[in-house]
């Protein structure tokens, strides 16, 4: 596979090479130097170095979250003042940038293992929040895009807590007899989710568990401290495939429809899978059976990513790709460098080596860089 070492300008080289498949990494003893990204291009089957480095380089004063919306957040500490860092919303497309609010580290304390969503896929839509979830508690932090319209547009971050319950506990001992000693309940964690109609759907995965939304509509003035309000829904998620009984799954939205997609593990072993299943949701069902399976999702393809759980939408002609195909790493656990593209409409799937460093040592797990929509 060919490589490029790329110096590109803003929004050009990077454009015409989404969406790209990024292997964030760093070299032995050089922990203190920011991370490298290895790139891969699916459209253009190439992979490239440090595209848009001076951007996207996360060390320690700088960060930056993708999202499945195409949009990039950036955030850089101030050379006069470490304690607060710019940040902004970046287009890869065009290399446009929206400003947020500063970061203020000593008051929002937000890390940097978080994924991030916009509630709309427009950023400048009056209503559009970013959103940054906490992997490991129930917490995010959240700012509008665009001023909430008013008299009032200073806009900042804002911290909440929530609390959807506590995961499955230990089992009572037998009557009688005490327990060793105390657990303490662990809170659950919002893990699969997808911006879809503004709001913001997840699910705990299970198939028992209704499917939930954020709405922040209640938010929208900075006048006031409204909380985002949490809704529940009278339908529940969809369930594995048939006689699998581990797996992974996600929530897409696309083409302003929301879909959700489930891969079943033969044996509960992640690398190898006995199916994958794509659901579209019809919101338009007065029933609890809500889920409809597809075979064709239409002229896109989805870009899976197993680190944060979440997927992404992209045209399929547009980029000179395959409709109807799903891109994820072949191995879940194992960092190596197997992408799969699995067929919806043949039910087959393809393998393909990406890369031959076989040497990274990856700071995360691979994730898309893929053009706003």
């Amino acid at each position: 596979m060919e490589e490029h070492a790329d110096a590109t300008k803003l929004g050009s080289s990077m454009s015409s090479c989404l969406p790209l498949l990024v292997f964030q990494h760093r070299h032995h003893g050089q922990e203190d130097v920011d991370n490298e990204m290895l790139m891969f291009s699916i459209s253009k089957q190439s992979l490239h170095k440090n595209m848009e480095h001076g951007l996207l380089a996360v060390g320690n004063s700088s960060m930056c979250w993708t999202t499945p919306q195409g949009w990039i957040l950036l955030a850089r500490a101030r050379d006069h003042d470490a304690a607060v860092s710019s940040a902004c919303l970046w287009n890869p497309s065009t290399g446009d940038k929206l400003p947020l609010p500063d970061i203020i580290t000593e008051e929002h304390e937000i890390p940097y293992h978080n994924r991030c969503m916009l509630s709309h896929k427009d950023p400048t839509h009056p209503g559009c929040v970013v959103v940054l979830f906490s992997y490991e508690t129930p917490d995010f932090w959240y700012c509008h895009t665009a001023g909430d319209g008013g008299e009032n547009n200073s806009i900042s971050w804002r911290h909440h807590s929530y609390d959807i319950g506590n995961c499955a506990s230990v089992p009572k001992p037998p009557k009688g007899k005490k327990a060793r000693r105390s657990i303490r309940p662990i809170k659950r964690v919002i893990f699969l989710m997808a911006s879809f109609q503004g709001k913001i759907y997840f699910s705990q995965s299970s198939s028992k568990d209704n499917m939930c939304a954020i709405d922040f509509s209640s938010c929208t003035s900075t006048t006031n401290h409204n909380r985002p309000r949490f809704q529940k829904f009278n339908f529940p998620f969809v369930d594995l495939p048939k006689e699998l009984s581990s797996g992974k799954k996600w929530l897409v939205e696309s083409q302003d429809q929301l879909f959700a997609v489930t891969m079943g593990f033969i044996a509960f072993n992640p690398n190898n899978i006995g199916a994958i299943e794509v659901y579209r949701m019809d919101s338009s069902s007065s029933t609890q059976d809500r889920w409809r399976r597809v075979h064709d999702i239409g002229d896109v393809v989805f870009l899976l990513e197993e680190d944060a759980n979440t997927a992404a939408s992209c045209s399929a002609s547009i980029l000179g790709l395959k409709a109807n195909q799903i891109f994820f790493m072949k191995n879940i656990i194992d960092d190596d460098a197997d992408l799969c593209i699995f067929d919806l409409e043949t039910n087959t799937q393809e393998i393909t080596q990406v890369h031959h460093h076989d040497d990274l040592i990856l700071c995360r797990k691979p994730f898309w860089i893929v053009p706003p929509s």
